[in-house]
């Protein structure tokens, strides 16, 4: 592999940590002014610290860029400087790292990975079902991340399937072997926080008559993920953030540190720099724990996924009740294509679950369970008719606006009036559109 460093100074250590990326890796210094003749054949293009730090860097930046094209540049600056990362990343860097941070060399791995097998050629992985692109550049991204050891964090919204994509990335990986430990950052009281991911020692405080490990000890070995890390108070942050840098626990109440060896995972389903700028989130845990980011994609931007993921819940359900039911064909599957889905695929999935439930018990088929309106208003249309209402009237019952705001189009609109039985009480007034 073929690293080429732009701006290094001779006998610059910068060059020792890139070499060790991977086996065979050769590292080559150019000058700013030698960048269009040099990174035609470059695997990895780096900017060093001094060009980095340089008032030009922007315009660097778009000048290696014309002469390398989509080859990954790393960014390599002296300090965590959050503006300066954002400004970098906006220019056309591929990613920032710190010079002395030690996921240095992970940035490098991971924008270096080999990359992924055209859709064609698309590999299972456990759990991520659906034949859409969205889906099989997640699977893509989810097999490089399973082959470094690099901290990832995972970005969508509630629903979207984070614990499976991170369930993935462990099976997948080296440390299939060791723990798996789901952590949920909101569940735990902030009174309790510090014990509960670092342990205590015996007396450390009043009814600790015993030693506890915490969640980095007991994921050692393994990886840990924590769900809904923005939840996470900054003082805890500060603490988890010394923990990724030293590799050491120190339990609360104890004299001495304990090594640890973890990879996390982290998931978020809000914006995760909007809260850096905010001041709500360390900017120096966010770029350590963001060497690699997947992003999951909504339910309502993958429709083409649904038959899929409905036959891989009625073949859960089967297995889990012993029961026998056909998965439904497409045509049968056109009120899911419908919904809008808010929950995305946990809100698909509890709704199938309902829905086969009551088919068990009536003694129908999917296909006719799914035509029948469901009993008391719950089922996979759950108070999509009260949003309808809802959307209408802030919309004085203009369809086009209403449409609009729902994201779907007026035909989809008319059917699903149609379906709840909603009626335009301004039927007499000529509508706007």
């Amino acid at each position: 592999m073929r690293i080429v460093v732009v701006g290094m100074e001779e006998g610059d250590p910068l060059a020792g940590r890139l070499a060790a990326v991977r086996h065979g890796t050769h590292v080559i210094a150019v000058r700013e002014t030698e960048i269009d003749d040099a990174l035609a054949t470059a695997d990895l293009v780096v900017l060093a610290p001094g060009c980095v730090a340089s008032a030009d860097v922007v315009a660097t930046i778009h000048a290696v860029r014309r002469a390398c094209g989509s080859v990954p540049l790393l960014a390599v600056g002296t300090e965590d400087r959050a503006a300066l990362a954002v400004a970098i990343l906006k220019a056309g860097a591929s990613d920032y790292a710190v010079a002395s941070a030690e996921d240095l060399v992970d940035s490098a791995r991971a924008l270096t990975a080999e990359p992924a097998a055209p859709a064609a050629h698309d590999e299972a992985v456990p759990g991520l079902v659906g034949p859409s692109r969205a889906m099989a550049e997640v699977r893509a991204l989810v097999r490089v991340a399973a082959g470094t050891e690099a901290h990832v964090l995972l970005e969508g919204e509630t629903g979207t399937g984070k614990e499976v994509v991170a369930r993935a990335v462990h099976a997948l990986g080296h440390r299939a072997g060791r723990p798996f430990l789901p952590v949920n950052c909101a569940a735990i009281p902030e009174t309790l926080a510090e014990s509960e991911f670092f342990g205590h020692a015996r007396g450390a405080f009043t009814g600790a008559v015993q030693e506890r490990p915490g969640a980095l000890r007991l994921a050692d070995g393994g990886t840990l993920f924590l769900d809904e890390i923005e939840d996470l108070s900054l003082a805890l942050q500060a603490k988890l953030l010394r923990v990724v840098q030293d590799r050491e626990v120190r339990p609360l109440g104890a004299s001495t540190a304990r090594r640890v060896d973890v990879r996390l995972i982290a998931a978020s389903n809000r914006d995760l720099w909007q809260m850096v700028e905010s001041g709500r989130f360390r900017s120096d845990l966010y770029y350590r724990l963001r060497v690699l980011t997947i992003r999951l994609p909504p339910l309502r931007d993958r429709r083409d996924d649904l038959p899929a993921l409905v036959a891989h819940f009625v073949q859960c359900f089967n297995e889990r009740h012993r029961t026998a039911f056909v998965p439904p064909n497409h045509h049968a599957c056109r009120p899911l294509f419908e919904h809008t889905w808010p929950g995305n695929v946990r809100e698909l999935e509890n709704a199938l679950e309902a829905v086969l439930t009551m088919a068990h018990a009536t003694r129908v088929d999917l296909t006719q369970a799914l035509r029948l309106d469901p009993p008391g208003g719950r089922g996979f249309w759950a108070d999509e008719r009260t949003r309808l209402l809802r959307v209408l009237e802030a919309n004085r019952w203009n369809r086009q606006r209403a449409a609009a705001a729902l994201g779907i189009s007026r035909v989809t609109l008319w059917r699903r009036m149609e379906r709840h039985r909603i009626r335009d009480p301004l039927a007499s007034v000529a509508e706007t559109a």
